[in-house]
């Protein structure tokens, strides 16, 4: 098998449940129309957009009991490579659910298992073993793994000659930050939680990337979901806006939007470019019920569309 362009580090993956449930209400008794499983958690989501677009991923998860083997189950029937590590505690469970008369998606997350730092070690370990072009580090901590732990994962990867990119939040998303990746993609609450600052508008971000960007982050891109995203670099500070779309589900657009920001990086793109094509990778996931899984040719004929503008 050739190099991986990516290898999907996902230290809390998840056995997703998506339910449809119209007009729902809490307390009462609702049937739910349909219901789907999938191999989840951030990372997972993001190798299924990026098997969409034809880059190479192979994703790294520890995963326990009964949940975990369905998990590794599914990503392999979905053709998605995985790389895993026993642990001992039970894979959790993310519930969303939509209902279809309103829009509205709730999303219920479960904490997740704890490991040992016998199974973070392996964990890590078997990370280093995997030749890649690209390592995104995608989504939560597992209990009880301290947020200095992904500082010193990033540094034992630097150390190695890898580029690095993240997407995260809260303490790990500091803690990350301390090893300087190559790469940070936030939302506007995830960057503004960081900085103590309120981000709800492109403004907001426009104010807020530099400060990010001066830590000795390479790339800071900050996504807005409707409103777009605002990005910069060394070269470059751009702002991409998707095109108007019918939005059935916009949980996981923002993982759709990172494999195409990493597909577009490892093809030697520029940050506009690279910006056009994450737009355009999210537009095509708001589209779809099931994160992550969007279509390739939707997210092509969405290119022409995303607006670019320099600040």
């Amino acid at each position: 098998m050739s190099q991986p362009t990516l290898c999907i580090i996902t230290p809390n993956p998840a056995l997703d449940r998506i339910l449809s449930a119209p007009e729902l209400r809490l307390g009462a008794v609702r049937r739910v129309a349909k219901s789907w499983v999938a191999a989840g958690g951030k990372g997972l989501n993001v190798a299924r957009a990026a098997k969409a677009i034809e880059t190479h991923a192979v994703v790294c998860a520890p995963l326990g009991g009964l949940t975990g083997q369905q998990v590794a189950w599914l990503a392999t029937q979905e053709g998605l490579p995985i790389h895993t590590v026993a642990i001992a505690g039970e894979t959790r469970v993310c519930t969303l659910i939509v209902d279809p008369a309103t829009g509205e998606v709730t999303v219920l997350n479960e904490v997740g298992p704890h490991l040992s730092d016998r199974e973070w070690r392996a964990f890590t370990g078997q990370i280093l073993d995997i030749a890649a072009e690209w390592y995104l580090i995608c989504g939560s901590l597992p209990p009880d793994v301290p947020p200095d732990a992904l500082t010193e994962l990033i540094a034992t990867l630097h150390q190695h000659g890898c580029r690095v990119m993240v997407d995260t939040s809260g303490a790990a998303l500091a803690a990350a930050v301390k090893a300087k990746p190559a790469v940070v993609k936030v939302n506007g609450e995830e960057l503004g939680d960081l900085l103590d600052v309120s981000i709800t508008s492109v403004a907001d971000a426009q104010r807020a990337v530099p400060k990010l960007h001066q830590y000795g982050i390479e790339v800071v891109v900050v996504t807005l979901g409707a409103y777009g995203a605002v990005g910069i670099d060394a070269h470059d500070r751009v702002i991409a806006i998707p095109p108007q779309v019918s939005v059935r589900n916009p949980i996981g657009c923002g993982d759709s939007f990172l494999a195409g920001l990493a597909r577009a990086f490892s093809n030697g793109h520029n940050l506009a470019a690279a910006l056009r094509i994450a737009t355009a990778c999210a537009a095509a996931d708001a589209q779809t019920l099931a994160p992550g899984a969007i279509d390739r040719a939707t997210a092509q004929a969405l290119l022409d569309h995303v607006a670019i503008s320099y600040w």
